[in-house]
């Protein structure tokens, strides 16, 4: 019989024995454990591993302290990764960008990082509204273990078992579900006894290869952080553009950048990065229209109005010089400041204040682009907020294809993008809706080779009816009818 049927046909048992009373020898066992594990607890730690995925290893970094915890995935000096911060879980880019998954407290997460940073042992854990209770003896491959039944506020009930011979965690698994982890391999590590092998489901979840405390305490990941001067001032953007396209520099050197929320980070042409000769730090796979393999950059600083930005990574864009740009600000620039879109009045703001009036409407964020919930006509439907499409309500062809009767194509047109073309079929839907607004009798698209974020775009056709607020640190876009002159 396997370690995960014995283990499943254990819990079943155990389970019946929840809730039971505290033994006196709990307070005893805790102490126990408290001295042979040390302060684990309260220790900002770090931990390596290696991946290899496709004939490519990368360095996996772990950095956490309490229930908050990063985890990088670098290719040189390149990283991605994701971050807990005990409740919410956050994706990180290559510039250090973090912006969350969803909007949902990480239930299960939150319970496993119970167990993982070994929270529960604290002294206060009880006192600061959490459970733990003695959970019964049991029996596995004839090692006796003590059963603890853990369950911190707003988290998933966890069930641990305790090998009694050496007094540390040797399984856990989830009370509501079938995950159970395994702890391997324990060192002894600046005073701590750490285990170097964590298995999920009896396969190998995290084999470590170095483990240890930093002095310093855990630092919460963040992107770039400009300087905003004085006064305030807007930018003017390209009458001739329905995307919002404006003067900037980079690296000293005068260009045309693109306030793109439809990109994840930053980019530059080919073109800019020659003149520039920018040091390559890596490569990346680029998607839009189509793909291509291309690199990342590093240069700056890159100077917008009043506001400067840091030397930061751009993913060379082989195709976007044509459009009469050569730097496309993404989500590396939004989630820094807040930005004021007026395409009726061809001005940007950085450091925008939010409206007293209009509409707010709240952003999730699907690989770090912005996402609303809008009615086409009656269909509810999640839509990217793209200021980089030119078109007004542009959706994914998989989509439409599902709901024909949204719109009766009347025409087509070529469209350009990044890493190729395509055929946009054209039409008009009576109403939208976003938010509280409803807006009459607009144009409506859909692309044959759009697939990307959402189920389409809501391009700067339609965003300029409007003043356009973005706000990523709230999650939240502000419309405000009638686009005038903003103030800052």
């Amino acid at each position: 019989m396997g370690f995960a049927v014995r283990f499943a046909m254990l819990c079943a048992v155990i389970l019946g024995t929840a809730g039971i009373a505290r033994s006196d020898d709990f307070g005893q066992l805790l102490d126990r454990m408290r001295i042979r594990m040390g302060p684990v607890w309260r220790t900002h730690l770090i931990s390596t591993s290696h991946l290899t995925a496709d004939g490519v290893t990368a360095t996996v970094q772990t950095d956490g302290q309490d229930l908050r915890f990063v985890t990088r995935q670098c290719t040189g000096t390149l990283c991605i990764g994701t971050y807990f911060d005990g409740r919410r879980l956050f994706n990180i880019n290559i510039n250090g960008t973090t912006l969350p998954r969803s909007t949902n407290d990480e239930t299960y997460l939150r319970g496993v990082r119970t167990i993982s940073s070994f929270v529960f042992l604290a002294p206060d854990f009880t006192a600061n509204g959490g459970r733990l209770e003695d959970d019964g003896a049991a029996t596995i491959d004839g090692v006796r273990y003590r059963t603890l039944l853990v369950q911190n506020t707003g988290a998933d009930p966890m069930q641990v078992f305790v090998d009694l011979r050496t007094g540390l965690v040797r399984f856990f698994r989830d009370v509501n579900d079938d995950d159970s982890f395994e702890y391997r391999d324990y060192h002894t590590v600046e005073g701590m006894t750490l285990p170097y092998n964590v298995l999920r489901n009896g396969a190998t979840l995290e084999r470590y290869e170095t483990r240890g405390g930093m002095q310093s305490a855990f630092v919460e990941p963040h992107g770039l952080s400009p300087t905003i001067g004085t006064p305030e001032m807007s930018v003017p953007t390209d009458s001739d553009k329905t995307t919002p396209v404006f003067a900037c520099s980079i690296a000293g050197v005068d260009t045309k950048c693109l306030l793109d929320t439809g990109n994840s980070g930053l980019s530059m042409s080919l073109e800019l990065a020659e003149q520039l000769n920018a040091p390559s730090v890596g490569a990346f796979q680029v998607h839009g229209l189509g793909r291509y393999a291309t690199e990342v950059v590093r240069t700056g600083p890159l100077r917008v109005g009043n506001v400067t930005f840091p030397n930061a990574n751009y993913v060379v864009l082989h195709d976007i010089h044509r459009f009469g740009y050569d730097v496309v600000l993404g989500a590396d620039v939004l989630a820094a400041t807040n930005v004021l879109i007026d395409q009726k009045a061809h001005v940007v703001w950085f450091g925008a204040r939010a409206a007293n009036d209009g509409v707010t409407v709240p952003l999730t964020f699907e690989n770090f682009v912005p996402v609303v919930d809008v009615r086409l006509g009656e269909l509810e439907a999640q839509l990217a907020v793209d200021t980089g499409d030119e078109s007004n309500i542009n959706l994914s062809y998989d989509f439409y294809s599902r709901h024909r009767d949204l719109f009766s194509a009347t025409e087509q047109r070529t469209v350009s993008g990044v890493g190729g073309s395509s055929v946009e079929l054209i039409g008009r839907i009576p109403n939208v809706r976003i938010g509280d607004l409803s807006i009459e009798d607009q144009r409506i698209g859909a692309t044959q080779l759009l697939q990307g974020t959402a189920f389409g775009h809501l391009g700067a056709a339609f965003l300029e009816n409007f003043r356009v607020i973005l706000d990523y640190a709230q999650g939240k876009l502000q419309l405000v009818p009638g686009a005038t002159t903003p103030t800052p």
